[in-house]
């Protein structure tokens, strides 16, 4: 089985460091999936979700955009927060979404693209909670 190494980081910490078989980023022109000998590439993500398999099993995390050095033996992922599925608090991305909504839809003066941000961001978080528990259901049925 071949496999490169990954990493995911943030500015506070090492969200992932592992050997994988294969992921898949949300690339800014769309989602891109790396497998081990993939060509050197340089990519700007947008917020999304990042899908890592390693040995059947999947690990889903949510990112807020960033970049991904892709090399054939490893890639770096560069990106300001990456939150596993399993650590995302629903209820806060839940709010989070709301309030920016609430603030676009207010006459004050916003830094539209910055509140349109956070609302993908916490869409991503939503998104991989959501797809996590679809992935359970199916094992248990």
């Amino acid at each position: 089985m071949k496999t490169f190494s990954l990493e995911i980081i943030t500015p506070d910490k090492i969200a992932y460091k592992d050997d994988v078989e294969q992921i898949s980023i949300p690339a800014f022109n769309g989602e891109i999936g790396v497998l081990p000998g993939h060509i050197d590439y340089l990519a700007m993500l947008e917020p999304g979700e990042i899908r890592i398999k390693k040995n059947d099993e999947l690990k889903l995390f949510a990112v807020s955009g960033g970049f991904a050095e892709i090399h054939p033996k490893n890639v770096v992922i560069l990106c300001e927060t990456a939150d596993s599925a399993e650590e995302i608090d629903i209820e806060r991305a839940e709010l989070s979404k709301q309030r920016a909504k609430e603030k676009l839809k207010a006459k004050e003066k916003v830094d539209t693209a910055q509140i349109e941000a956070q609302i993908h961001i916490a869409a991503a978080r939503l998104k991989v909670v959501s797809d996590l528990k679809k992935r359970k259901k199916k094992r248990i049925s």
